[in-house]
């Protein structure tokens, strides 16, 4: 009996202190913004300033320059995008942001993916950066309650322990921070080097194809993020951000995604800019120059794109005559003159 109640002691101590350590990592990891979604401190300081949204997932986040759009549109912008985002994650930034900003427009970048992912197959990897990126316990609680299942709460706390232990390693180092500065106004210029993009276009000709499936549920979820722009008073673009010419040659099935795009803004009311299908995509945004791997842009990339879209979203608020300056279809692009050049 003697020896049960003295290992009973030891494991109580031992889990205190367990618990005291991960509650000083996690404390360490959400109060400081040493990673790059982190964003907080800047978004609650910009509370009440904001008229324009991109939101998104890495495609803007690292292609949508938020103060090239404020110095072409004459609007005060923030980039919510995040790698890997769900549209639970997108509808949580949106509420907060709308709620507390006069936002009049608001960017909502859709892509193949978009449809096809599930929260459901692919697990927590979306939502945790979520807990990291929210501004206040409550905020983070309510998120953790309403989009974790309890059997991914073993998950929640090894990343946040995981990330509180680097933020730890980063103090005693002296390179902690308590401001993000990888990003600013919501826009992360890649860090990445670029890739060596292959500019054999014959020969990857239609070589894949994408699972041409919509998952019920996002399609519900895009719905519910284009009723809660609209119930905040703005008014919601969707756009799909110009992937590589290699990929956009790669895959012999885009256009199922265009066409349900098309259709879904047609009848929901709004307008779809679909920035692949650009006329003077090729020349203003060469593979070579532009993009660091198949489907994201560089800096030079970003800083072009972003003049693009402001004219492109200029044209949508003066309901001017765009469509000539887009393709169709895939299929009528792959039809132009030079297009395997």
């Amino acid at each position: 009996m003697h020896n049960f109640r003295r290992a009973a002691k030891i494991t109580c101590v031992f889990l205190a202190v367990v618990l005291v350590l991960s509650l000083l990592f996690a404390e360490l990891y959400l109060r400081g913004e040493n990673f790059d979604y982190q964003d907080a401190r800047e978004r609650d300081a910009l509370a009440g300033q904001l008229s324009t949204l991109v939101c998104g997932a890495s495609y803007p986040l690292f292609g949508v320059d938020s103060e090239q759009l404020n110095e072409q549109l004459g609007v005060s912008c923030y980039n919510l995008s995040s790698k890997l985002i769900t549209m639970q994650g997108r509808y949580a930034l949106l509420s907060q942001e709308l709620a507390r900003n006069p936002v009049h427009t608001v960017l909502l970048e859709v892509n193949p993916d978009t449809l096809t992912r599930s929260r459901a197959a692919e697990g927590p990897e979306g939502d945790l950066p979520m807990l990291g990126r929210l501004g206040s316990t409550k905020q983070r609680l309510s998120y953790l309650a309403e989009n974790f299942s309890l059997s991914e709460y073993p998950m929640v706390y090894y990343d946040v322990v995981s990330k509180g232990i680097d933020a730890a390693v980063r103090l005693l180092r002296g390179s902690y921070q308590t401001e993000n500065t990888d990003m600013k106004l919501g826009f992360c210029p890649n860090p990445k080097e670029d890739l060596e993009i292959s500019t054999d276009y014959r020969g990857v000709y239609h070589l894949r194809s994408l699972p041409e499936q919509v998952d019920p549920q996002i399609a519900e979820e895009l719905e519910a993020l284009i009723e809660l722009v609209r119930e905040n008073g703005a008014t919601p673009i969707l756009f799909t951000m110009p992937q590589s010419r290699l990929y956009n040659c790669m895959y012999d099935n885009l256009d199922f995604f265009n066409d349900w795009y098309a259709d879904f803004a047609e009848q929901h009311g709004v307008r779809y800019l679909n920035f692949n299908l650009a006329k003077d995509k090729l020349e203003r945004l060469p593979d070579e120059r532009c993009f660091y791997d198949e489907t994201h842009l560089n800096g030079a990339g970003a800083a072009e794109f972003s003049r693009i879209l402001a004219v492109a979203v200029r044209d949508v608020w003066h309901q001017n005559d765009y469509a000539w300056q887009y393709y169709a279809s895939y299929r009528e692009m792959e039809y132009s003159p030079g297009y395997f050049d």
